[in-house]
Parts: structure tokens; C-alpha cells; sequence
């Protein structure tokens, strides 16, 4: 063998630009605040941790929307391991080692790619460098969910490229699907397993046993059973998830407008080169260097990898097909399956994942193939271009100088050939120098804020966790708008987000809000919010979903408020109180239409109810004198409820009717109604009587014996006899 042998102590350089860039959490106590950090996967996971702590499975969040399923919220991480840092009292040091964590994770996996493939400790070094340090690795890592499934992406690419020979390979193929799948990022699963699927097919051509490559359908089988086993290993939060799918606006198509939100545009694309400032609203760099991708443009010069280098080629087009603005993106992203996607820029994952090992596998063609003549004159060319490219580049200085010692070097690689003692060190030195650039050139994407700003509770909001009802915010787009009209994303802007309760910050306050941020939120909680915004009054529908006061920055046009520090507090009504009591009812299947006709009758707790289906027993109808409801106990899985009335009707609870919720009365079982097209109603006869509403998802418990059942078997298939070696090719 020409390569040498691994030194995985070459691989700890990858991780010195995620130590660099983390440093103000890992030691300073300051909380990463960059985009979508500090408003929504902070409150999300302590809300997740909090819960955790106290010893329950958060299965329901009760604070946001009119309630959501909280596990079916994959972003949640219930069971995500890595989520289980943030059991530690510093928010700060949770969130710093669960981005190293997964920022090792994913230089680990390149470097593995490569290493099996037998690339050098260099070369393997650089594509490590490449797919955890890129401007794009950056980026993403503001997006938790995303970021953790991304740094899965290579270890399954590595265990599918070397045709899961053995038992243990394909566990632990399924081990890190069914990691990746928990990790909350369904698109980014879909992808890997469409990458794993195109690289098993086409293994590698040497195995590093020796022994005899399988057959294509036995490497297919093991990467089917495999796969199915991993998924299944997620299944208590895949279940629940496909649960709320099927009850979201994903059911259809999104809008073209939805789905190009987050396309990248040429002068985006341009960046990666270091010239210019393109980002888009999803991720604010590209930058990839001069440097990455001269090496990657070399790694078809060796004709023994020239197909691996066809297929990751394929692999990086098809990433910047989905994601580009405009057609052919827009075409594809019409295509079945994707038109339900959001942010299509995260395709360029898989693109990133190209590079990355091309970048490895070019420094070692210069380094070996060099000596055949074309490629010298191209090393030189492609170089020199890099230099004049660092020189208009506006990165950071030092990025510019590393970046121009590594294009240096890889010209002198080519120069010399394989036959010069030379050639380790410059490989070397281009990939040390790639370590430097990425360093340097994206630490500006990583912003910090004191810890105690994370929990930190504003005077002006105290009040709104007392209030006997929901609060309204403005549409999360305008207050975003608003939280972060100077991009600063520091101390002063992180205050900002935590007045407006924009995102899931309400979560750390005990605020019950009518918005939520769920990326996949219920039909219910999009309807209410749709007719709250398309009205001139916000109050009626506001109200009907027990909307008690509108808290805002932007002065209300046509409610009376009144001015709390730069917010305005508006009271709504007519308010329904969260449990009322309606004497009549009429039938209206369709959601929808039942909220409108709810709608036009009114928010009185006496008045009209709209069911889904006649109730049984029916109640008698009387008009009665008096009725007293009220909430006695209020847990986010268990609410109770007492009413006193001298004649039977329908007690509403204004949360959520979704599946899973039972409800008993005086502690026999008792049929849940759903009101006015998204509440829980149940009949209550005359009398005094107490009415217990309890949440047991099937769903999870089918979901949680499911992943117990393919843990149990992806153990014995891993840890049974020893396997028949296959003979040597």
C-alpha cells in the first residue's frame, strides 16, 4: 500500500476551528446567540431539560398554540441523548459541548470516509476540515436539529461505502440512522439515506480486509434492513411526529412561495469562494475557500478513484439543483415529496459532504499522480486562480495569508511529484493551513450573551404569566423583524426577543401564548392564528381561543392599551374563559367551518357550541340558573375541571383536541367532544362533578415499544456468532 498508516491523532486539528469558535461558552459561560439560537432552541431544549429534570416525559407543551404535542415536535429531542446535556445547570456549557460534540462527530465521519478509502492522514485531515469548518458547517450550526442530523451524514456515507459486509458494520449503520432520525431533521435523514443508498450500490473497489466484495443485492438487503431498523430504533418520535404531520398543513403541498423561502441565489453561490458577502435567509455563509476547491478540482486526476469522484460530483450538483433559486430548484422542489419541504438550502449538505472528500482526495493526487504531465500545468493554473481570488477576497487577513500558504503549497505539490520527500509536508501544510482559514474566516458567524440573559425574566412581562388566559403576540414574522432589526445578536437584542416572547421563549416564563413557533404546527393552531390576522379586529378570534390580552411594540390601531416600556398591552374582548359551560349545541364536521360558524355566535361562556358529532348522552337542554367551572388542576398531561350547574350542558376546555386525550367524569370514562372545530368538550349532566382531561398518546407508546423492539434487534444482530469469513478476493 502506498498510503500511510492512520494516525488518528491527525484528525484533532478539524476540531480547532469549532474549540476556537465555541471558546465564550466552553469557558466564559456565554450562551451561543447567532439566528435562531437564543429565541427558539434554547427555551426549547431547557423547556425540554426542565421537564426532564422533574422526572416526566415532556409529551404535551400547554404553553404554546392552544397546546402541541411536545415528542412529536422532533426538534424537542426528547430522546435524543446529546439533548440530555442541558440537564446541566450552565445553558451556556450545554449548548457549547453539544455543538462541539456534534462538530466531532461530523470531522470524525469525513475523516473515517476518507481513511477508508485510504487517503492520507492529510488529505483526510482536509475533507475533515472542509465539512466541519465550512461557512455552511457554521451556519447550520445555529439550527440544532438540522446540525445534529448533519454531522451523522458522513459515518453513514462511510458504513454504506464499504458495502456493510458484516453484522456489526450494519448495526451500526442502524444505530446512527436511527441517531440521525432523533435528532429532528427528517429532510436531512432523507438525504443521507438517498446517499448512503447511491454508495452501497458502488462500494468500494479495494475493502480494506481483503476480503471478496458481496454481491450487489446482498449489500442492498443488509442497507434495507438496516435502514428499517434504525428508523424503527426512532419510532417514538417518528410515530408521533407522522401523527402530527397528518394533522398539519403538510398534508398538501406547501405554497411555491413556501418553498422557495430559503433558495440560494447566484451571488450566494459566488461566495463560497470568499469574494463578496452572499447569504440567504436561512444560512448566512457559503464560504468554502479558494483553497478547498483547487484540491477538490484535482481529484480526477486519479484514475483509480476517478468514479468515486464522478459520483460525489453527482452527489454536489444535485445538492445545488435542490437549493438554487429559481428553475430548475423551483421545478424539482415541485416534484412529490419535496414539495413539502421548507429551506431548501439544506440540500447543500450533501454537496458539502462532496467537496469535503474530493478536497481530500485531490491533495493526494497532487501528491502522488503528479508527475503525469497534464496535471502540473493545471495545479499551477488552478492556484494561481485561487491566489487572485484570496487577493479580492473580503475575508479575515489571517484567512487570507492561511488560505495563500495552503494554495502555495498544493502548487508545489504539483511541481514535485510523488517522488519527493517534500510531499508530506506540503500536504500537510495545505491541510493545517485550510484549519487556519475556516478558523479565522467564520468565527464572526458565532455570537455570545451572558448566560443569566437566557432565563432571564423581563419586569414588563411578569404579569402575563398571572393573566387568566392566553396572550397574543404579533405574527412571528414582524416581530422577528422587530427582536432583530439590527443583527447584532447580542446582549440588548437577546432582551428584546425575551420582551416580545417571540419564538418559544414563553416557555421559560409560564406564559400561555396563542402563536407558536412549531416548525410543523397543528391545522388548528394555523387556522386561529389565519383568522386572527385577516381581521380588522383581532379580539374575536382571539378571544373565542381565550386570548386575554394583546401584547405588542406596534401600537394597536383599534384597541384601547396602554404603554409598558417600548410594548403596548391591549385587553380582548369579549374573552372566553378557558373551561365555560355552553347549554346548546349544533353539529358541523368540518373543522374549519365550525370554527367560522363558532366564530359568528360569539365568545359567552352560555352560548352555542359547535361539535363535530352529536353528543351522548345529550344534555337536557334547560336553561338553568347559574353554572360555576373552573380549573382545579392544571398539568401539562392532566387537567382537571369542576362545574356546578342546576342543568346539564357541555363543558369546553379551550386546548387542543387532538388524539390521545382522554377525559373521565367523577372517574368514569367520558367521551371528548371536539368544540368550535379544535377544542375538547364533554357532556356534563346536572350537578356538581369534576371532569379530569388526561393525555395518553398511542402513538407514543406504539412508537416507544417499536424502538425497545429494534434496539433489542439491531443487539442480536450485532452481537451474535461470529461471522463466516468470506473468501480472499
Amino acid at each position: 500500500m502506498r498510503r500511510e498508516f492512520p494516525s488518528r491523532l491527525w484528525a484533532v486539528p478539524a476540531l480547532f476551528p469549532p474549540i476556537v469558535w465555541l471558546l465564550p461558552a466552553l469557558l466564559r459561560r456565554q450562551a451561543p446567540t447567532f439566528r435562531d439560537q437564543a429565541d427558539f432552541f434554547f427555551p426549547l431544549k431547557l423547556y425540554t431539560a426542565d421537564r426532564l429534570r422533574s422526572g416526566e416525559i415532556p409529551l404535551w407543551n400547554p404553553w404554546s398554540g392552544v397546546g402541541e404535542p411536545w415528542l412529536a415536535n422532533a426538534q424537542s429531542g426528547v430522546f435524543y441523548p446529546p439533548t440530555w446535556l442541558f440537564l446541566i445547570p450552565s445553558p451556556a456549557l450545554a449548548a457549547g459541548l453539544f455543538l462541539l460534540l456534534h462538530f466531532a462527530i461530523a470531522a470524525g465521519g469525513a475523516w473515517r470516509f476518507c481513511k477508508e478509502e485510504g487517503v492520507t492522514d492529510a488529505g483526510a485531515l482536509a475533507a475533515a476540515a472542509v465539512f466541519a469548518g465550512s461557512g455552511l458547517a457554521a451556519s447550520l450550526s445555529a439550527y440544532w436539529n438540522h446540525f445534529g442530523a448533519f454531522a451523522y451524514l458522513p459515518w453513514i456515507a462511510a458504513l454504506a461505502r464499504g458495502g456493510l459486509r458484516t453484522r456489526r458494520a450494519a448495526g451500526a449503520f442502524a444505530l446512527l440512522v436511527g441517531s440521525q432520525a432523533m435528532a429532528g431533521s427528517p429532510e436531512m435523514t432523507a438525504a443521507s439515506l438517498l446517499l448512503a443508498s447511491a454508495l452501497v450500490l458502488a462500494p468500494r473497489s479495494v475493502p480494506e480486509s481483503g476480503w471478496r466484495q458481496t454481491g450487489p443485492r446482498q449489500r442492498l438487503g443488509r442497507f434495507v434492513l438496516g435502514s428499517g431498523l434504525g428508523l424503527a430504533l426512532a419510532a417514538w418520535v417518528l410515530v408521533p411526529l407522522t401523527e402530527l404531520a397528518l394533522r398539519s398543513d403538510r398534508r398538501a403541498p406547501l405554497e411555491a412561495a413556501q418553498r422557495d423561502l430559503g433558495s440560494v441565489r447566484l451571488d450566494a453561490l459566488v461566495s463560497a469562494l470568499g469574494v463578496g458577502a452572499g447569504s440567504n435567509f436561512f444560512l448566512a455563509s457559503f464560504f468554502v475557500g479558494p483553497l478547498a476547491l483547487v484540491a477538490a478540482a484535482c481529484a480526477f486526476a486519479e484514475r483509480e478513484r476517478r468514479r468515486l469522484a464522478l459520483l460525489l460530483s453527482a452527489v454536489i450538483a444535485a445538492g445545488l439543483l435542490l437549493a438554487v433559486a429559481g428553475p430548475p430548484g423551483s421545478w424539482l422542489r415541485s416534484l412529490p415529496g419535496l414539495d413539502r419541504v421548507r429551506y431548501p438550502a439544506k440540500a447543500l449538505a450533501v454537496s458539502a459532504f462532496g467537496i469535503a472528500v474530493l478536497t481530500g482526495l485531490g491533495i493526494d493526487s497532487l501528491r502522488f499522480v503528479s508527475e503525469r504531465k497534464p496535471l502540473r500545468p493545471l495545479a499551477l493554473i488552478l492556484a494561481g486562480a485561487g491566489l487572485a481570488v484570496v487577493l479580492v477576497s473580503r475575508q479575515d487577513p489571517i484567512a487570507r495569508v492561511s488560505a495563500a500558504a495552503g494554495l502555495v503549497s498544493l502548487a508545489l505539490l504539483g511541481l514535485l511529484g510523488s517522488r519527493s520527500r517534500a510531499g508530506a509536508p506540503l500536504a500537510a501544510l495545505a491541510a493545517l493551513s485550510m484549519v487556519a482559514a475556516f478558523t479565522f474566516a467564520n468565527r464572526s458567524l458565532f455570537r455570545f450573551a451572558p448566560e443569566e440573559e437566557i432565563r432571564r425574566r423581563p419586569p414588563s412581562i411578569a404579569f402575563l404569566s398571572e393573566v387568566p388566559g392566553r396572550t397574543l403576540t404579533p405574527p412571528m414574522g414582524e416581530l422577528a423583524k422587530w427582536a432583530t432589526r439590527d443583527a447584532a445578536f447580542d446582549t440588548a437584542m437577546v432582551r428584546r426577543q425575551r420582551e416580545a416572547l417571540i419564538g418559544y421563549t414563553n416557555l421559560l416564563f409560564g406564559v400561555r401564548t396563542i402563536r407558536t413557533a412549531a416548525a410543523l404546527p397543528t391545522m388548528a393552531a394555523q387556522r386561529i392564528s389565519a383568522s386572527i390576522d385577516s381581521a380588522r379586529d383581532p379580539a374575536p378570534a382571539a378571544g373565542l381561543a381565550s386570548g386575554r390580552v394583546y401584547w405588542t411594540p406596534f401600537l394597536p390601531a383599534d384597541l384601547g392599551s396602554r404603554k409598558v416600556g417600548e410594548f403596548y398591552r391591549a385587553p380582548l374582548n369579549p374573552y372566553r374563559p378557558r373551561v365555560s359551560f355552553a347549554r346548546e349545541d349544533i353539529v358541523e364536521r368540518d373543522p374549519a367551518l365550525a370554527w367560522s360558524r363558532a366564530l359568528g355566535f360569539g365568545t359567552d361562556g352560555s352560548a352555542t357550541v359547535v361539535l363535530d358529532r352529536e353528543p351522548s348522552p345529550r344534555p337536557d337542554g334547560a336553561r338553568g340558573r347559574f353554572v360555576i367551572a373552573s380549573i382545579a388542576a392544571d398539568a401539562p398531561e392532566r387537567v382537571a375541571a369542576e362545574v356546578s350547574s342546576d342543568a346539564g350542558g357541555l363543558l369546553v376546555l379551550t386546548d387542543l383536541a387532538y388524539p390521545g386525550w382522554t377525559a373521565s367524569l367523577d372517574g368514569r370514562p367520558a367521551s371528548v367532544w371536539t368544540a368550535d372545530g379544535f377544542f375538547r368538550a364533554v357532556a356534563v349532566p346536572a350537578g356538581s362533578h369534576r371532569v379530569l382531561f388526561r393525555y395518553r398518546p398511542v402513538s407514543f407508546y406504539a412508537g416507544a415499544a417499536v424502538s425497545v423492539l429494534a434496539l433489542a434487534l439491531i443487539l442480536l444482530w450485532t452481537l451474535q456468532g461470529p461471522e463466516r469469513a468470506e473468501r480472499p478476493a
